[in-house]
């Protein structure tokens, strides 16, 4: 009949095992270093002595909350849905996943219709909207699977690449738009540099983080639509949508180099055989209205206009879309040979 008493002391140890996210069903370690963007194109090998510039998956933040983005050579993270094969760019800050066509739905796309008197809301995803698209009061581009037709609210004036992606949209996933999310999108056109008179320059966020002061920091956050002076534009901004484009920040973030550099390499999984259009602007002025774009050559360029088709410039489409949260594949790895399949 004799007792004792004991305690257990657990301590802590430090190991150099990664954290990991589980991303349909499958969990992926993450490199907690923090990347060096200003050199694009990481390494594939893991066994690189320059950890900030590896390929993998690595942690952000969204204006929802923690994200999660692959960058470089990825090469588990396909998906087959939709008779498609897409792309995983991230794990959303609202958990939703998006992804990108694994190819262009056309290479002969305008991006807007031939710039006239106001030049600048032809960067606009939208334009002549009916109130600014803001971080409190985003746009909302809303499907509608029994009449095939999507709506835009407040009222606003389509951009030619957004009537596109809507029609191919209901073409090719309007039958699988219950596992589609509406979720977060950004045209940046916040006050970058230059003046709002359309007889002179006006350079948009996206290019001052390309080549301007915050040259090295892309940020997955989107800014309201202001103006130099601190009001609202009434075109671009801050969407809600089902479908869209990648911006100039995901690709940097993804391994792009910035504008116009000329070493690029294969390994990156944003790549495409040709040129395709951001949602990023880039600049106004009286001569017309441009938006970024990513070069077949695997960095982001600037140097045509928003009416630009086939053959003379960047004129490709790579749809973006977002699987809901909670989804899980029927089959797959994630792999080229075995994609994660969405019934």
């Amino acid at each position: 009949n004799k007792t004792f008493n004991y305690k257990i002391t657990i301590e802590a140890t430090a190991t150099n095992k990664e954290p990991t996210v589980n991303i349909l069903g499958k969990n992926y370690p993450v490199i907690t270093a923090t990347p060096d963007f200003t050199k694009g194109f990481p390494n594939s090998s893991t066994s690189s002595k320059d950890k900030t510039n590896l390929s993998g998956l690595y942690q952000s933040y969204d204006d929802d909350g923690d994200t999660y983005y692959f960058r470089g050579a990825v090469e588990n993270n396909y998906v087959d849905f939709a008779g498609q094969t897409w792309k995983i760019v991230r794990i959303n800050g609202d958990g939703t996943i998006r992804l990108m066509l694994d190819g262009l739905a056309t290479t002969s796309q305008a991006f807007n219709a031939s710039p006239s008197g106001d030049m600048h809301r032809y960067v606009g995803y939208t334009y002549n909207n009916s109130q600014s698209c803001t971080k409190s009061s985003p746009c909302k581009s809303a499907y509608s699977a029994s009449s095939n037709s999507f709506t835009m609210t407040p009222d606003a004036t389509n951009s030619t690449i957004k009537s596109y992606l809507e029609e191919w949209y209901g073409a090719n996933l309007g039958t699988n738009d219950s596992k589609i999310a509406t979720t977060t999108f950004c045209n940046d056109v916040s006050y970058g540099s230059g003046t709002e008179d359309s007889s002179n320059g006006l350079g948009f966020g996206p290019l001052n983080r390309i080549e301007g002061s915050q040259k090295g920091h892309p940020s997955l956050e989107c800014p309201d639509p202001t103006k130099q002076d601190g009001s609202m534009r009434l075109y671009g901004g801050v969407y809600k949508l089902k479908i869209g484009l990648i911006n100039t920040d995901e690709l940097i973030m993804g391994g792009y180099r910035g504008e116009g550099s000329s070493n690029a390499t294969n390994d990156n999984y944003l790549r495409r055989d040709s040129h395709y259009w951001t949602l990023s602007p880039y600049n106004a002025s009286a001569g017309g209205a441009n938006v970024f774009y990513a070069a077949s050559g695997g960095y982001i360029q600037s140097s045509y206009g928003v009416a630009t088709i086939f053959p003379y410039g960047p004129t490709g489409v790579a749809p973006v879309i977002n699987l809901k949260t909670g989804t899980l594949p029927s089959s797959g790895n994630g792999t080229s040979s075995s994609p994660f399949k969405i019934n």
